[in-house]
């Protein structure tokens, strides 16, 4: 078997999804902690300069959506994607809701909450609007079974749960509001999905790195402060 390697920052919830996937896949893989770079020789790697990049025999690849499918289709033995098309489709659906309006909208609150910076009153607002859209996409379309597309979870299940995780953490600070009991009925969905070794694996990493994070950026997010999820309650 070709010998892939993941170039990411454990802090990232983009690698995590990859790292998640390939223990998932049951595939070896060596983990380089890796940080994004606009330098020239990264960037021949990553083109926008981003991590996660998996060096695999046929080259580089970077962009989480695209390195998923690439691992599904060159290693199908266990497979992350749905067998037939529609849920296959759905899945996808699934994935870009939650990157583009999920993730990409908190993101733009990141350097007010991880990074010692302020966000604008306006930003705020405008999140908080698409938010409101999102979670009410996500509670149409999020039907745990026990998870999101039938008895095994796939693409769609690690990334919700890496990138809702992200997003709590900012919807809490920010609004005081928790984007996952507004989607509702993910309870146990999120609790079996921090219970699988590969969720244990990459959040252990996560959790130390991200302390040393938030305490280079002086963000005014603690490392201490609880992911009071509705699996705790």
């Amino acid at each position: 078997m070709t010998q892939l390697r993941l170039l990411g920052y454990p802090v990232s919830n983009y690698v995590n999804i990859v790292r998640a996937a390939l223990i998932e896949k049951q595939l070896p893989f060596e983990f380089v902690i890796t940080r994004a770079s606009q330098d020239a020789s990264f960037r021949e790697l990553s083109p926008l300069g981003k991590i996660p990049v998996l060096e695999t025999g046929e080259g580089p690849l970077a962009e989480t959506v695209a390195v998923l499918d690439y691992l599904d289709d060159a290693f199908p033995a266990i497979s992350l994607r749905p067998d037939a098309p529609f849920e296959r489709a759905r899945s996808r659906q699934t994935i870009n809701i939650i990157q583009l309006y999920v993730e990409a909208q908190v993101r733009q609150l990141f350097a007010g909450v991880f990074m010692g910076g302020r966000n604008l009153p306006e930003t705020e607002a405008s999140v908080r609007g698409m938010l409101d859209r999102a979670t009410a996409a996500l509670t149409q379309r999020l039907h745990p079974a026990p998870f999101l597309l039938g008895e095994r979870p796939g693409q769609a299940d690690i990334f919700a749960f890496y990138n809702l995780g992200i997003a709590e953490r900012v919807t809490r600070f920010v609004y005081d509001r928790s984007i996952i009991e507004e989607i509702g009925g993910l309870e146990g969905w999120w609790a079996s999905m921090e219970s699988r070794p590969a969720t244990r694996e990459v959040m252990a990493d996560f959790h130390k790195s991200f302390a040393t994070y938030l305490a280079d950026h002086g963000a005014a997010y603690r490392a201490d402060e609880p992911l009071r999820l509705v699996s705790d309650a």
